[in-house]
């Protein structure tokens, strides 16, 4: 049996949220995951697709991930929250994960892979580059805020057999995302 055999994915419901929440926020304690939930379960009006999923390996939930796109970008997906508990990393599970989350977005006909992370992530970013993922620096002055002190690269993947085009610092919206995070802190 395979890893990714032995991995369930399930959709970010009312019913699991405080769950989500719990191993969101113990991948990354210094976020607060309610309020991206909340949207995902609510449907965020920028967004053309928000798909949220507790990582479980049998019974036990062991990490978070992600996919998105945004309405002005139709044709990118976008890898969100996507994390593995510290006591599960070092097993394959992360790549495992973001292997079955590029799959989906090619089944639902993305043609780039995309996602932002900071410069202190040095773990993903090796995940991210054994995938083939090509890194640029995300450098907009406009788009950042006190909330966002640390470098942001974006990864990008081709899903079809063209060459990937990189995002070249198109907007994102990270200064807007941070303050709505802290509007529910």
């Amino acid at each position: 049996m395979n890893l990714l055999d032995k991995l369930i994915f399930t959709r970010i419901n009312k019913d699991n949220l405080d769950l989500a929440c719990k191993i969101q926020n113990t991948i990354f304690p210094k976020e607060d995951a309610r309020q991206n939930y909340i949207e995902g379960i609510n449907k965020d009006p920028y967004r053309k697709e928000l798909n949220h999923f507790i990582v479980y390996l049998g019974n036990t939930p062991i990490g978070v991930t992600g996919l998105y796109s945004y309405n002005e970008y139709p044709e990118d997906a976008w890898l969100g929250w996507f994390g593995i508990l510290e006591e599960y990393r070092k097993n394959g599970y992360g790549g495992t994960v973001l292997d079955k989350v590029i799959e989906l977005a090619k089944q639902k006909g993305y043609k780039r892979f995309r996602v932002y992370t900071d410069e202190f992530a040095e773990d993903a970013h090796k995940l991210y580059e054994s995938r083939g993922m090509i890194k640029e620096k995300y450098d907009r002055e406009d788009d950042k805020d006190e909330y966002f002190i640390a470098d942001i690269f974006i990864y990008s993947i081709s899903l079809t057999n063209d060459n990937i085009s990189l995002w070249n610092n198109k907007l994102l919206g990270l200064k807007e995302q941070g303050e709505k995070e802290n509007m529910y802190k």
